[in-house]
């Protein structure tokens, strides 16, 4: 092989092995390349995917923020509701002596002030929280002991009104015609304070029984005369002519009425905490 052959041999050698390694060097390149663009387009993606997660967790929490806008409103709803109905009631029994015999029976407003305070309560355990609803529990406890004494007072403290108002409102020409509306409510005002006086004297020992039941069949045949009194009403006039089980009932009313005003206090502070706890 001469000297031409070689050299030619050889270059054509060195030229494939030139074109050998540019196609590795272009293999490499491209994977390079493809390698690069894979990890930009899975950049992407993340940043897609954080973006969605992002947007979709500000949805929700500004669906959480509605909702709960939303639930505070109609707790708040409920809680005024029962605050209103409790309020309502506790006006009716501090009042003994408009109450009615109706109201004895849960059909006069009493009943119906009651029935509408059970039904804001049903709404507002409901509602919750279970703090509140305990507390509204012990509201409407302390509300049926101050109902069952007004109830005990009322039909005293109705007769009693209503003797009181016959008699201050009237002129002076009916007071002093003992036949008239007015002069029968005097009458009947009078021989009450006689038996009261009757019942003092009969438990010191200062009279005997006859008196003393003289004293109250005129107290009565007077209450019956002047025709403004129920049944019910003198019986309670008639029954307790000393008045201490009326003072008794009347303190422990009073105290009935403190304790129900200290739990109705307790739960206007609890739900404003509640709705606004910032506050």
């Amino acid at each position: 092989m001469d000297a031409q052959v070689t050299s030619a041999l050889i270059g054509g050698g060195c030229t494939l092995f030139g074109v050998a390694f540019g196609v590795v060097g272009t293999l490499v390149a491209a994977r390079a390349q493809i390698t690069g663009a894979k990890a930009q387009a899975d950049a992407m993606l993340e940043q897609a995917k954080a973006t969605y997660r992002a947007a979709l967790d500000q949805a929700h929490a500004a669906q959480r923020a509605a909702h709960e806008q939303w639930r505070r409103g109609v707790q708040r709803d409920a809680y005024a509701a029962f605050i209103a109905a409790l309020a309502e009631v506790e006006r009716q029994v501090t009042q003994p002596d408009l109450l009615t015999s109706e109201d004895s029976d849960s059909t006069g407003p009493l009943g119906t002030a009651l029935r509408t305070l059970r039904a804001t309560r049903a709404a507002l355990e409901l509602e919750g929280p279970a703090p509140l609803a305990m507390r509204a529990a012990e509201a409407c406890i302390r509300t049926d002991a101050v109902v069952r004494y007004a109830i005990q007072l009322a039909p005293r403290a109705n007769a009693l009104r209503i003797l009181s108002h016959a008699i201050t409102n009237a002129t002076t020409a009916e007071r002093e015609n003992p036949r008239s509306p007015v002069g029968l409510s005097l009458t009947a005002h009078q021989d009450l304070t006689r038996f009261r006086e009757a019942s003092f004297q009969y438990e010191a020992g200062r009279i005997d029984h006859d008196a003393y039941d003289t004293a109250r069949q005129r107290a009565a045949s007077s209450l019956d005369a002047c025709g403004l009194l129920t049944a019910q009403q003198i019986r309670a006039l008639l029954s307790d002519p000393s008045w201490d089980g009326a003072l008794q009932t009347g303190r422990e009313h009073a105290d009935a009425t403190q304790r129900l005003a200290e739990a109705r206090t307790a739960f206007v502070e609890a739900a404003r905490e509640h709705l606004d706890p910032l506050r």
